[in-house]
Order: structure tokens, then C-alpha cells, then sequence
């Protein structure tokens, strides 16, 4: 039976008099929906990002970074201090999610020797955090969190362990904590090749997808970036053992020198451009901050005249044709590009001081043949 109009004016006024009511359940539907949605049991993962701790060679990222023990490899391994207490590293999902065992491929495969002259990991910490961010600041509450004792691993693919958690964790943020070390290693390093994430089924370990593991290999590609500019920044050194080297901002120069003992000095600019602008000359001590796609980040420490001492930081970078420092330097040559340039057979370096932004080029180091 249809609704007449004399009906439907009776249920109007009715329903507009509880309209606000209906709204406020509503609301209050949605957001606990959404809470459910929030925190589903979502047998998938969804990288963000991670932090380590105790990292072996934290300014060289392309070697032994978290990533590396996600990426599907057993010949790269996440690798730690050995002796440095609280050493592992911590994951960041761009959603919440649960498992309840975990594989892990523990120790160094990239080859019998390395498995053998790294440690491998005796007893881990996994610890869950539900991250939430609220007025731009994250909060973490725990979740989860077990002691797990790991067996020696043999070299290859029957040194994978399934470790049974016996319950489910939850969370978007994973931490895995070493503890102990098996003791075995010459090196100092401690590495988990690689870790993945599941659940038991019929006596089977079950592993969750990455629904973002290309963003995991766009973060290695991004090493390789980084790896670039720190090995065209020791060809530097190595060239400065025969010699100054000098950089040049169009028609001003300044001369540079870095040594493999961390000294470096730089002579005072000459050439065009305003006096008052050049930089005095400088001798200190530099050290390597941090090396990323965007460049090797160099903290210069000296000592002004008056006795002070200074911190000041450098870029440096290899760039590459398609680069945007490699643009910079072809528009400012010009005409001149192809006379001066040749990038087949020299490299171009950039020096950028970070506070001003003024930035030098070192077009005339010939690549190995």
C-alpha cells in the first residue's frame, strides 16, 4: 500500500521534531564504524616508513637500512651494532593492522662467510604501538609485546624460523628490539635478513601481502641516489691527494680541500662577482651528517678569527644529467654548455652551501676509464 499526501503530512512534522536526534545517532554511528574501520583486522601491510637504532653506518643508508629485511632479498640484511643496547629498528604502517606469527631470516646470507663472521639474533622484542596524531602531535599507546628466542641459523633458505606468537598483535607501529646475540660474529654487526608478517594455517605459515612494496623498493632505489653522492664525494678526496680542487660560480672561484683525515680547508673565493660576498679563507674539521637522494649533508667546524668556533653545513652532490643542479649549471653556461661539459666522460659535482642556497660547480674531474 502507497503513501497518500494526508500520510505523509502527518510523518513529516514528526520527523523533523527528532530530525537533530536522528542526526546525533547518526554521527555517533558513523564514528564508531569508523573506529571499527580504523582498527580492523586487515591481514595486509602498508609501509610508511621506519627508524633504527644502533644502525651500522647510518650515513651510508644503501647498506644496511631496515629496508633491506623487507624487500624480499636473502642476500641484504638489516644490520645493527652488536654490543649497542636497545639496537633494532621500527616500522611504520600507513594503517592499522594485525598478525599473530612472524618468519624470520636471521643473520647475514649474503654469502657462508657472512653469516658466519656476523651475529645473528638470540633472543628479539616485538613490541605493537597504536600511533595517533592529534593537533599535528603523535601519540603512542602499547599494544602488544613478547620475548622471542631464535635458534642459529643455517646458510640458505632453511635458515627461515616461524615464530608462533600465540596471540594477535595489533597496531601501526611495529618495533622489533635485539636482545641478545648468539655470540658468534668477528664483526660487530648483528643483521636480520629478512622478517615478514602472518599467520599459522594448518600448520603453515601463511605470510600477509605488502599492498605497498613498491614504495619499499622506490625507498632502496632512493639509496642508490644517495650511494651516488657519497662515492662522488670520496673521488673527491681521493682527487684532492693530488691537489686543491676548485669550484666555480660562473666567473667566481673557490678553491676547496677535503682530506681523508676529516680536515678540510676552504680558500678564500676570488674572481667576479661582490667582494663583500666572498667567503674567508677556512680550515677545520668536517663530518659526514647524513647521505640521501637530495645529497651528502657535510657539517664544517672551524674556528673564526676571534676564537670561535663555528658550524656551518654543505651539500654536496654528483649530479646527473636530468638533475636539477645539472639544469642550474646548463643554463647558466649557456652556449658554453657543450664546450665546457662533457658529461660521458666528467663528472659534475656541486657544492651548495644550505643557509644561502649560493651553489659551486666542479666540472673538470674525468671519469675512470
Amino acid at each position: 500500500m502507497g503513501l497518500n499526501q494526508s500520510t505523509i503530512s502527518t510523518i513529516l512534522p514528526s520527523f523533523r521534531n527528532s530530525y537533530p536526534t536522528v542526526i546525533l545517532w547518526l554521527v555517533i554511528f558513523l564514528s564508531v564504524f569508523a573506529g571499527f574501520q580504523c582498527k580492523g583486522s586487515e591481514k595486509q601491510f602498508d609501509y610508511l616508513r621506519t627508524q633504527s637504532v644502533g644502525q651500522v653506518s647510518p650515513e651510508e643508508p644503501w647498506r644496511f637500512s631496515p629496508e633491506f629485511s623487507l624487500d624480499n632479498k636473502l642476500t641484504t640484511a638489516f644490520c645493527a651494532n652488536s654490543k649497542e643496547v636497545g639496537s633494532g629498528f621500527t616500522l611504520y604502517l600507513k594503517s592499522y593492522s594485525e598478525f599473530s606469527a612472524l618468519q624470520i631470516f636471521n643473520g647475514l646470507h649474503k654469502s657462508a662467510l657472512d653469516l658466519k663472521s656476523n651475529e645473528a639474533v638470540k633472543k628479539l622484542r616485538i613490541t605493537t604501538f597504536t600511533m595517533e596524531t592529534e593537533d599535528l602531535k603523535s601519540k603512542l599507546n602499547i599494544g602488544s609485546t613478547i620475548d622471542l628466542e631464535l635458534t642459529k641459523p643455517k646458510f640458505g633458505k632453511s635458515g627461515f624460523q616461524v615464530l608462533d606468537l600465540d596471540s594477535k598483535f595489533q597496531g601501526n607501529v611495529i618495533r622489533f628490539e635485539i636482545l641478545e646475540t648468539h655470540g658468534l660474529g668477528s664483526t660487530g654487526r648483528v643483521c636480520i635478513s629478512e622478517v615478514s608478517f602472518g599467520e599459522i594455517k594448518k600448520d603453515n605459515f601463511v605470510s600477509y601481502p605488502w599492498v605497498s612494496f613498491d614504495k619499499i623498493k622506490n625507498t632502496i632505489i632512493q639509496f642508490g641516489k644517495a650511494e651516488r653522492h657519497f662515492s662522488g664525494f670520496k673521488q673527491l678526496v681521493l682527487a684532492n691527494e693530488k691537489g686543491t680542487i676548485s669550484f666555480y660560480d660562473q666567473g667566481t672561484i673557490l678553491p676547496v680541500f677535503f682530506k681523508s683525515d676529516q680536515t678540510f680547508s676552504f680558500s678564500e673565493m676570488y674572481g667576479e662577482g661582490d667582494p663583500l660576498g666572498f667567503l674567508p679563507s677556512i680550515v677545520g674539521t668536517y663530518s659526514i651528517l647524513q647521505s640521501s637522494e637530495e645529497g651528502l649533508e657535510l657539517n664544517l667546524s672551524y674556528y673564526d678569527n676571534g676564537g670561535i668556533e663555528r658550524n656551518i653545513s654543505w651539500i654536496f652532490k654528483r649530479a646527473e644529467v636530468g638533475d636539477e643542479d645539472y639544469e642550474n649549471f646548463k643554463t647558466k653556461l649557456g652556449t658554453q654548455f657543450s664546450e665546457v661539459f662533457n658529461p660521458k666522460t666528467h663528472y659534475l659535482l656541486v657544492l651548495k652551501e644550505k643557509e644561502s642556497g649560493r651553489t659551486f660547480y666542479h666540472y673538470e674531474l674525468a671519469k675512470p676509464k
